[in-house]
């Protein structure tokens, strides 16, 4: 008894084997620190694999140019239908929004400057500062959303999951007056936007936007039109289409309140 007993306090005593779980806490801890890196690094590459995902998208969908667009909404049965002319630059961080009908939003146009919206009232002669989530006459769009309002700009992107012929981005909302809190976005291995799914401060699905028929315009195959549908109505549904586009290059100093009186983007 005496000698296992002996036996047993000299194991514990042993160098070798007291030193073990030092050597076994050292090696979890190297473990440990590895994962955390390759984590670190592997939400940087996303952070800047989406954000460059997201600035090859805006350059395709969004260049420098005049576009005539259609939009047509549906909500309780009734139709209205605008027709409207931008002239953007900067990826859209710069545009100015005409309106040709109905005759009753004539005049009323709009110009997004440094991520403000501002609305013309022809009436009083000045320009209104409105919220760029605001509905846009009843339709399905915010105003943001006719202006085309940047991801790149307004929200921080990661990659979410992929496949062998898209991205799916998560976009979250840099600021408060961002249209959205949350964007899901669907991108095609040719940055072309697919499907977005739009969710509100709670967490909501408030809209979703179907991007489809894709065709050559202004020398670049994308798609021409975007469909909002709201999950409360399914019914209701707002549709933008985009008619021509020309590209144009159109100077910084256009791009003012004034100049929605002014129209100087005519003379180019």
């Amino acid at each position: 008894m005496n000698m296992f007993v002996n036996q047993f306090s000299n194991r514990q005593s042993s160098p070798l084997l007291s030193g073990r779980p030092c050597v076994m806490m050292r090696a979890s801890l190297i473990i440990l620190i590895v994962i955390a890196g390759s984590a670190s690094l592997w939400a940087q590459q996303s952070s800047g694999g989406a954000a460059e995902i997201i600035r090859s998208m805006e350059q395709r969908m969004y260049p420098d140019a005049r576009t005539e667009m259609h939009l047509v909404s549906v909500s309780r049965g009734v139709q209205e239908e605008y027709r409207l002319t931008s002239f953007a630059r900067d990826n859209n961080q710069r545009i100015i929004v005409r309106f040709h009908e109905p005759a009753s939003m004539v005049g009323q146009d709009l110009l997004m400057l440094d991520r403000n919206v501002w609305l013309y009232d022809p009436r009083a002669g000045r320009e209104m500062r409105i919220p760029s989530n605001q509905s846009f006459g009843g339709t399905g769009f915010s105003y943001g959303d006719v202006l085309r309002l940047n991801f790149s700009d307004n929200y921080s992107a990661a990659i979410a999951g992929e496949t062998a012929s898209q991205w799916t981005l998560e976009l979250t909302a840099l600021r408060r007056d961002a249209p959205y809190e949350r964007i899901t976005l669907e991108v095609t291995r040719d940055f072309n936007p697919v499907r977005g799914r739009c969710y509100s401060r709670a967490g909501e699905l408030v809209k979703e936007m179907v991007y489809s028929s894709p065709a050559a315009v202004s020398g670049t195959v994308k798609p021409l039109t975007v469909t909002v549908s709201s999950p409360l109505d399914p019914a209701e549904t707002s549709t933008l289409t985009i008619v021509s586009e020309q590209r144009t290059s159109y100077p910084q100093s256009i791009f003012n309140r004034r100049n929605l009186a002014l129209r100087l983007e005519e003379n180019y």
